[in-house]
């Protein structure tokens, strides 16, 4: 009867571990911010392009997650083929489950510093604009790296002065003297305030 009750009792410890265990990922699930949630989503996304089957004849082609890499670029940009009659099908994909993650990225805007959510929405602009007409089969595999590179690191440059300016308005400045002003990121990254902190995350 002993050795029967102390396993049961075992049991229900262990059924009590499993039981605040879930508790505690439901809290922290429950803790993020919109703007956290929204760039899982677009990591997501963009994740479910780049692994989509249907894309790999193109997937050497182009950077189909959309990362923002520059010696990939230029790697690219030395393909001088134009798409097949069988790529352009599977570019028209691309292009079409492109738009949901650049919705989201839209949605995430809204919860950054205006000054750097227009830039990111510019450059998102370009971006789509430039893929539709790839999807018509207007550039070349290596034009469209090129034009991808020039777009991005246009502007970067704004959005990384925005981030800047944005840093050293008086209610943002830190209050510790061994603070120290965020760091841009050199990948494809989108920055936000979460409280009084300044987080950047990759895409």
């Amino acid at each position: 009867m002993d050795e029967t009750r102390n396993g049961m009792n075992k049991l229900h410890f262990l059924a009590g571990l499993l039981f605040l265990s879930g508790c505690a990922n439901s809290s922290v699930e429950q803790s993020k911010t919109p703007w956290e949630a929204l760039k899982q989503e677009t990591r997501q996304c963009l994740s479910d392009v780049k692994n989509d089957r249907e894309l790999q004849s193109i997937a050497n082609k182009v950077t189909l997650g959309s990362t923002y890499d520059r010696d990939v670029y230029f790697e690219l940009s030395g393909i001088k083929d134009m798409p097949t009659a069988e790529e352009k099908i599977a570019i028209r994909k691309w292009v079409a489950e492109l738009e949901p993650c650049y919705k989201l990225k839209a949605e995430s805007y809204t919860y950054e510093p205006a000054s750097i959510a227009k830039w990111s929405a510019a450059t998102d602009r370009e971006q789509q604009s430039l893929l539709s007409e790839f999807s018509r089969g207007n550039l070349s595999y290596g034009q469209l790296a090129v034009k991808r590179l020039e777009i991005d690191t246009k502007y970067r440059g704004e959005i990384t002065r925005a981030v800047s300016a944005d840093y050293k308005r008086p209610e943002n400045m830190p209050q510790e003297k061994d603070s120290v002003m965020p760091k841009t990121q050199s990948d494809s990254s989108s920055c936000g305030w979460e409280g009084a902190q300044w987080v950047c995350r990759s895409l």
